[in-house]
C-alpha cells in the first residue's frame, strides 16, 4: 500500500452509475459510516464484478480532495486497486479470461434481436447467454435449475452475465 492510499473495507450498499449507465463506483458501509469509492469506466466494470449490494469489498483508494467531493454527503475516495484482508494490493482478474460457474433458477427467456431465444434470465437477475443452438441443446424451461460454466461478463445494468459453453453438463460448443 502506498503512503497515500487508504484501506477501505466494508459492505457494498449500492453500485453507482454514470448518466450513460456505466458503473462508476460503489457506496460502502464501513464502521457505521457511508463512503463512496469512485472508479474510471474501465475499473468500474471490475468493481461491479467484484461486489454488489450486501457483498463485502476491500480496496485501496485515495481521498478525493476536489472541491465537489468536499461538499458531498459522505467521504469520497478514488479507486486504486483491490486489496487482500491485510490491506495489500491485489491485481483484478481480466474479465475477458475469467471462467466461472453461475447457478440458479430460470425465471425468463432472453431473446436475440430477431426474436429467437438465445439465453435465460435467472431469478437473481443474472443473464446466461447460450446462443439459439445452445438453448435447444440445453433443454431448459422456466423453473429449471441451471449450473452454467463460461466466460464471466457484466451487463450495462451491473448484473453478471455468462457466455456459457456448458449448461447442466451439456457441452454447447
Amino acid at each position: 500500500m502506498d503512503k497515500h492510499s487508504e484501506f477501505i473495507h466494508g459492505t457494498c450498499q449500492q453500485l453507482l452509475f454514470s448518466p450513460k449507465g456505466a458503473v462508476e463506483g460503489a457506496l460502502i458501509s464501513m464502521k457505521g459510516s457511508l463512503v463512496q469509492v469512485s472508479a474510471s469506466s474501465g475499473k468500474g466494470v471490475a468493481l461491479a464484478q467484484a461486489t454488489g449490494p450486501g457483498r463485502q469489498l476491500r480496496v485501496l483508494a485515495v481521498p478525493d480532495r476536489s472541491p465537489k467531493a468536499a461538499d458531498g454527503a459522505h467521504s469520497v475516495f478514488k479507486f486504486k486497486s483491490f486489496a487482500d484482508v491485510a490491506g495489500k494490493a491485489i491485481k483484478a482478474s481480466d474479465a475477458e479470461h475469467v471462467e466461472t460457474t453461475i447457478k440458479g433458477v430460470v425465471s425468463a427467456w432472453h431473446f436475440a434481436r430477431h426474436g429467437e431465444p438465445n439465453g435465460v434470465m435467472l431469478a437473481t437477475g443474472e443473464f446466461i447467454h447460450l446462443r439459439p443452438q445452445g438453448v435447444a441443446a440445453a433443454g431448459l424451461d422456466i423453473g429449471s435449475k441451471v449450473n452454467a460454466v463460461g466466460k464471466l461478463g457484466m451487463t450495462a445494468l451491473g448484473t453478471r452475465m455468462l457466455e456459457a459453453h456448458r449448461v447442466n453438463r451439456v457441452d454447447l460448443t
